[in-house]
């Protein structure tokens, strides 16, 4: 006994993989939709998606209490009208495109297929799982706001010196909402650290400047030669509120090894305002630093999919 055609069970797979792009939605979806847990625990999530999605759905296709996940899963898929949150991804274009001709192809399928209606029950629980996710979302949303406000208001201030030590308090309330594990300013011989955290494997030294002109070569070189001192998979994030000049952004790139990338005061509004996840924003800045040389990218590029 199946509960999806073979046809249909294959594009679901086939979208699953490329609308939802990074394995933690992966997970996330099949926690969502009531995937069992075992079944969930049980696959390798250091394999490539498709052997984690595809035995995933096999199994629950095959299953007599399979039905109400899958069908959980096609709905939330479905509810995708485009690909546009994929456009910060490298190749984001290529990703969105993609995963809407994945959707495209679904729709037809299922359109009258009965696969995709839900009964009285299922939309009552899928109700009260998203009002739980809902919860969770405001009470994240609702601090992040918080910061966002502080952020603002000091905007106001002219002192240059609170400016400053407030930018490093709202840098490390963020940096914790969104689990980087931050470390306030210290000293060490020679040298005054604003602050530090944790990204992707990597432990990053933080610079915070909010002046009135850009950040210059010579702030840059400063970062540079404290993330040199430090071990070896230690990199540095500036974030200069009123950016950098454009010398000192070519001069930079154009000596040894770049240890650092850079935010600026747009960069840090699009994260504060929800537009887009931070640890997304340090992965995106890092592969462009990597492939392009390129030490700052500002986050309306990459939102756009221009980077």
């Amino acid at each position: 006994m199946t509960h999806f055609p073979d046809n249909i069970l294959t594009v679901l797979k086939e979208a699953v993989i490329n609308v939802f792009w990074k394995k933690s939605d992966v997970r996330g979806l099949f926690s969502r939709c009531e995937v069992p847990h075992e079944l969930i625990g049980a696959q390798d999530w250091n394999a490539y998606k498709f052997h984690i999605v595809s035995p995933v759905l096999d199994t629950l296709n095959s299953r007599e209490d399979g039905l109400g996940p899958l069908r959980r899963i096609l709905q939330e898929t479905l509810e995708y009208k485009d690909g546009d949150h994929l456009l910060w991804l490298q190749d984001g274009q290529k990703r969105k495109r993609e995963a809407e001709r994945c959707l495209e192809h679904l729709r037809l399928l299922v359109k009258d297929h009965d696969a995709a209606k839900r009964t009285e029950r299922e939309q009552r629980e899928a109700r009260q799982r998203q009002a739980q996710e809902e919860k969770g979302k405001s009470a994240f949303n609702s601090r992040l706001g918080e910061i966002y406000q502080r952020f603002l208001a000091y905007h106001q201030n002219p002192n240059r010196q609170e400016r400053g030590y407030a930018l490093e308090e709202i840098l490390y309330d963020a940096f914790l909402l969104f689990e980087l594990n931050p470390q306030g300013a210290f000293r060490r011989v020679g040298e005054q650290i604003d602050g530090a955290f944790y990204h992707d494997g990597n432990h990053f030294l933080l610079e915070a400047k909010w002046t009135s002109s850009p950040s210059n070569l010579s702030d840059l070189r400063d970062l540079d030669g404290a993330v040199g001192s430090s071990l070896d998979n230690t990199l540095g994030l500036f974030v200069s509120l009123n950016g950098f000049t454009k010398e000192s952004l070519d001069a930079y790139a154009q000596g040894s090894r770049p240890k650092l990338i850079c935010m600026d005061g747009m960069d840090l509004m699009a994260v504060l305002n929800g537009q887009i996840d931070l640890s997304d924003l340090l992965k995106r800045k890092r592969d462009i630093a990597v492939q392009r040389r390129l030490i700052f990218a500002s986050v309306t590029q990459i939102m756009t999919g221009k980077l």
